[in-house]
């Protein structure tokens, strides 16, 4: 889970500080074993500080840094597109993914600090149901969370881990049979379990060389190839509702929005997630 000590001494980046990313990307709360449990997020704050091999305090000021970052990166993005969006008073969103979405900079994080400034009154919440590592099949298996919930929408980007490649034969961890599977399996189950809305997106690209040598992936055994990720994009464009193409905006978008690991998006690639669904569902 912890980046290598030799990251003290790259340059200052996004990825600079490992016990930074750490705190970024895992939230032991939200994992789906842990929410059963009813374990909160202020109980296992003493976890996800040793997990990021920090105090609480210097995990408190981390998540502080990353609220101010994200409120910052949401006040660029076009205010005109709130009046438009088909949200309505107490809409509940369920954002529903993996690390990318899990990730504290995330564009589920964007879209509420986006909501927040631009539709104040109208109480809006966005609840990230991002989980570090998941699976679309993983996704399946905690759809009684997702219902509790009570979502008015579920604004999904899955696919990419399901892309993941794993140890010396690099196996793919599941086929795109499995994944088209699941997909239809989570559309079928959303509309039956709750009464939301269900948009779909598809997941961003992935630059396989960075993936290939990045030193804590290969500490992991695990890569990713883009054609793998562009087959489950595919299969993604199949679903019934609204689609957001993310992994064709972004393979036209200026370098600088993909950290250097390949695989995840920087602060500014988030915000490029962020302006794709609302364009989208401001024009739908």
């Amino acid at each position: 889970l912890r980046p290598p000590s030799s990251w003290k001494d790259r340059p200052m980046t996004e990825m600079s500080d490992p016990h930074r990313v750490t705190a970024r990307f895992v939230h032991p709360a939200g994992q789906a074993f842990v929410q059963r449990a009813g374990v909160g997020t202020t109980d296992a704050a003493p976890f996800a500080a040793l997990l990021a091999g920090v105090d609480e305090t210097t995990l408190v000021g981390y998540h502080a840094a990353f609220a101010a970052e994200v409120r910052a990166s949401a006040a660029l993005v076009d205010a005109d597109l709130a009046d438009r969006l088909p949200f309505a008073v107490g809409d509940r969103i369920l954002a529903l993914g993996d690390s990318i979405t899990d990730d504290s900079l995330s564009w589920a994080y964007h879209l509420q600090a986006y909501l927040d400034l631009h539709r104040p009154a109208d109480g809006i919440r966005v609840i990230n149901a991002g989980i570090t590592g998941n699976t679309t099949q993983e996704a399946v298996a905690r759809i009684d969370l997702i219902a509790a919930a009570r979502p008015t929408w579920v604004i999904q980007m899955l696919g990419t881990n399901d892309a993941r490649r794993h140890g010396s034969i690099r196996a793919r961890m599941q086929s795109i049979e499995e994944t088209r599977r699941n997909l239809g399996l989570l559309a079928d189950l959303i509309a039956a379990e709750t009464e939301a809305a269900h948009v779909c997106l598809t997941p961003p690209p992935v630059v396989e060389a960075d993936a290939d040598v990045w030193e804590p992936f290969q500490q992991e055994s695990i890569t990713w190839r883009e054609a793998d990720v562009a087959e489950i994009a595919d299969a993604v464009r199949a679903h019934d509702g609204i689609v957001v193409d993310v992994h064709t905006q972004l393979q036209g978008a200026p370098a600088g929005w993909l950290l250097p690991d390949g695989v995840h998006p920087t602060l500014v690639g988030q915000r490029l997630i962020l302006e794709s669904v609302l364009r989208e569902l401001a024009g739908a």
